[in-house]
């Protein structure tokens, strides 16, 4: 498999993702390399690799090897590690370790554990350095690129965070290999959603490979076409003053569902509901082109993700939307998809967008 390098260009925040089956020790100099000179580095690993890859501590080893006075800090395992309470943890550890400005973080993980290194590294001392090494698939298509950090409160998912790009983010899909099925389906949502949004070619590869085992060729190159698509979102628009809203197709109800889950449902899981809500919203609004609901409702299903829609758009769901961080005012800016590749916001009050969401979602079936 080829090094894939994609350049980030942010001017005086540029970085690069680099997707490579790289080892241990070529992770660790390329990391160390971007975060240049540090007082110390502060590794913050989600807590559940070492059950499931043997690759998190030779990578450990290896930045202890390059940086200066490298020390672990295990997180709490996935969205139990997004909460404000979890955070002031991390940096009381921080304080109490003696890590200054000139310090950095690095994490080792997946997408919850790169929100949470993120915002860490976004506040601590006021702003750090950090890089992220993603070892999910949900982590490395979405959730480690683009700097946007953050933790949930108990109003609602991703509530409390801040803008803070990485150093660099260092994917190695080799890590996948001792994913979970459950997980790496719910990373295939977002790649999905990369397909939708901008890059209708995505989605034919994955139909085409739907339901059976992805070879390694393959599934490096959809990464690197769902990275790219990331990519190019956030640097026509950082903060998300725009365009970059795109990136939230399938989370306004999404986000609703898995938190109306009790975080039962994985973030992917949750997003493959939200975008079948959003087809099926934008299908009853005239805009989004007949059959393309039953086209990705199948694939999300040959994907091994959850697409019952009707049986989870409860009062609890719909309610929670009035705190999505989307809104403005008495309206949601929702993200509708007209055809594959193609992707527009539409300004929907809230009342009207409940009521359409329900009337859509009668007509779907309760099981597929």
């Amino acid at each position: 498999m080829d090094v894939t390098t994609i350049p980030v260009p942010l001017g005086p925040r540029s970085y690069e993702v680099c997707i490579a089956p790289a080892g241990a020790a070529d992770m660790a100099q390329k990391i160390a390399a971007a975060l240049g000179k540090s007082t110390g580095v502060a590794v913050l690993v989600d807590s559940r690799l070492h059950q499931l890859s043997p690759r998190a501590q030779p990578l450990v080893e290896a930045l202890a090897e390059r940086l200066p006075r490298v020390r672990r800090l295990d997180l709490p395992v996935g969205e139990s590690c997004k909460t404000l309470a979890a955070i002031e943890s991390t940096c009381d550890w921080l304080a109490e370790n003696g890590y200054d400005r000139g310090a950095a973080l690095v994490g080792i993980g997946g997408g919850a554990t790169s929100d949470h290194v993120g915002f860490a590294a976004a506040i601590y001392l006021r702003g750090i350095a950090y890089a992220t090494c993603p070892t999910t698939l949900l982590a490395m298509v979405d959730a480690s690129v683009g700097g946007k950090t953050g933790v949930d409160i108990a109003a609602g998912k991703n509530l409390v965070g801040a803008f803070h790009q990485p150093r660099a983010v260092m994917a190695d899909p080799a890590f996948l290999d001792s994913l979970p099925p459950r997980e790496f389906a719910a990373g295939m949502a977002e790649v999905v959603k990369a397909g939708l949004i901008s890059d209708a070619s995505l989605l034919d590869t994955l139909e085409a490979q739907a339901g059976a085992a992805m070879p390694a060729a393959v599934l490096a190159r959809v990464i690197e076409a769902a990275v790219r698509v990331k990519v190019d979102v956030v640097v026509a628009d950082e903060r998300e003053s725009g365009r970059r809203a795109v990136l939230n197709f399938g989370h306004t109800v999404g986000h609703a569902i898995e938190a109306a889950s009790g975080f039962q449902l994985l973030h992917g899981e949750a997003v493959s509901l939200g975008m079948i809500a959003a087809l099926a919203l934008g299908t009853a609004r005239g805009v989004t082109e007949p059959g393309l609901l039953a086209r990705m409702t199948a694939l999300l299903a040959r994907l091994g993700l959850p697409v019952d829609l009707k049986d989870r758009l409860v009062a609890d769901v719909l309610d929670r939307m009035e705190v999505d961080k989307k809104r403005v005012s008495d309206a949601v800016r929702f993200v509708l998809v007209p055809r594959p590749g193609q992707a527009i916001i539409e300004g929907i009050a809230l009342d009207e967008l409940k009521r359409q969401l329900l009337a859509a979602s009668f007509n779907l079936p309760s099981r597929i």
